[in-house]
């Protein structure tokens, strides 16, 4: 036994066990008889303390939850509210330390309420904001502080990896990414095949031009019906126009330069549609335009996912197309597309809570939904290639449509080109400038501006 190096301490452990009871630290030679008392007075001290801390709280002592105050700007009883209010309600039900209160905003009033409440103290914790109000808001600071919380800090690179880059440059103002990307859109040509079908004219397809699309338009436009309805003073539905016919919003250094014979033919194109050709109907304004083809009064229209639910649910039997060749110069016509995201308010006292309901909101299930639902674009990069989207019979065509977008730059300048180009357009249109002068007095104006 001698060699045998656990014969000692088993020996030692038998011979304490004789004189000091069972204990069950007897067999530890540095333990003496007096002082087991003492301990196993605290070991009962331990054992209540750990009934305490494990002991039901009452209502009056659990912790308040955290309440995120979050704007939307989705419409009323909308497909894309209810997503919405469906993945605000799981993300309660997975954060119970959390309330979100959900308030819905007018998209037109929501850069001038975030601002007003901003100035007054009373922003709300997070915002959903495209990339061209985020350019609105971007530069305006109250205290000296933005009215954007800078989300790189809050990001693992991994995190932000997820994002496609150009929708992270989307919701970046300057070196400041101030939104997570949620989704993206653009337009494409969308048509009535029935009024296709009762001229014998065929259906729209990638190989079309512009010509073509006048022809057709022509062709289609009776006395209640409008060939292409197009609200044609409206700048978002000018720019897919320009970059085609060799135009451009920016020059290389990112600064406004509407003024070009490629923008001001597009320009006179467009408005000959109504000027000209009496092709566009009564279309005056977007609602003017969805009505009509909503309610069967016009065979083609370039519009967005936006509206795909609203066409659906009128029964109309509507499908989509590329948008068409400039015959001129060859290229394809390049909708803007825009992004949407949601940001986390300077002001907000809860900003952990916040970042983390932007996180979920953009998260893959979120995304998959938004997408399969409303046709949105996804922004992660891994959703893009997935069969269930790409392959999708409609996402799959804004997808492609996206290819050939247009993107613009998230700065002060790109919102401001958006009000002068309306008014360029409004000029023209009436005559009172050529498209020329109206683009040279639209560039002057927005140097004025930016110059303030």
């Amino acid at each position: 036994m001698a060699g045998n190096c656990f014969a000692a301490p088993m020996s030692h452990k038998a011979n304490f066990h004789e004189t000091n009871g069972d204990s069950p630290l007897a067999g530890w030679p540095f333990l003496r008889p007096q002082w087991l008392g003492t301990l196993r007075q605290a070991k009962g001290f331990i054992g209540t303390l750990l009934l305490l801390a494990f002991a039901p709280l009452s209502a009056d002592e659990r912790p308040s939850p955290v309440t995120v105050e979050a704007w939307h700007t989705f419409g009323v009883d909308t497909l894309e509210e209810r997503l919405f209010v469906k993945a605000v309600d799981r993300f309660m039900a997975d954060n119970p330390g959390i309330l979100v209160q959900v308030v819905r905003i007018p998209y037109l009033q929501n850069v001038r309420q975030f601002i007003n409440a901003a100035q007054a103290g009373e922003a709300p914790d997070l915002i959903r904001l495209s990339a061209s109000e985020l350019g609105k808001v971007g530069h305006v600071s109250v205290e000296g502080f933005p009215l954007l919380e800078d989300l790189r800090p809050h990001l693992t690179p991994v995190q932000k990896a997820q994002y496609l880059p150009p929708a992270l440059s989307a919701m970046s103002y300057g070196a400041s990414l101030y939104a997570l990307p949620a989704s993206q859109s653009c337009m494409s040509l969308l048509y009535n095949r029935d009024l296709f079908d009762a001229t014998g004219r065929p259906y729209p397809d990638g190989q079309w031009g512009t010509e073509d699309l006048l022809s057709a338009a022509a062709a289609l436009t009776a006395s209640d019906v409008a060939g292409l309805a197009l609200p044609i003073k409206w700048s978002y539905w000018f720019i897919p126009f320009i970059a085609a016919a060799g135009g451009a919003l920016f020059d290389a250094d990112g600064d406004p330069a509407l003024d070009s014979a490629g923008t001001a033919n597009a320009m006179q194109w467009v408005l000959d549609l109504e000027r000209e050709h009496r092709v566009t109907g009564a279309t005056n304004s977007i609602e003017a335009m969805s009505t009509r083809f909503q309610t069967g009064r016009a065979a083609m229209v370039i519009d967005g996912p936006w509206n795909w639910d609203r066409y659906t649910e009128s029964g109309v039997a509507f499908s989509q197309s590329l948008l068409p060749y400039d015959d001129s110069t060859g290229k394809r016509l390049a909708p803007l597309v825009d992004t949407l995201g949601w940001s986390v308010t300077k002001q907000s006292p809860v900003k952990p809570a916040a970042v983390k309901l932007a996180l979920w909101l953009t998260s893959r299930a979120v995304q998959v939904d938004f997408a399969l639902g409303t046709y949105g674009l996804p922004t992660l990069a891994a959703l893009i290639d997935d069969p269930a989207i790409s392959g999708h019979p409609v996402l799959g065509g804004f997808i492609e449509q996206a290819s050939f977008g247009t993107s613009v730059p998230t700065t002060r300048a790109t919102a401001m080109l958006f009000e002068q180009l309306d008014t360029a357009l409004a000029l023209t249109h009436d005559r009172t400038l050529t498209a020329r002068d109206a683009l040279k007095a639209a560039d002057r104006e927005l140097a004025k501006m930016l110059a303030w």
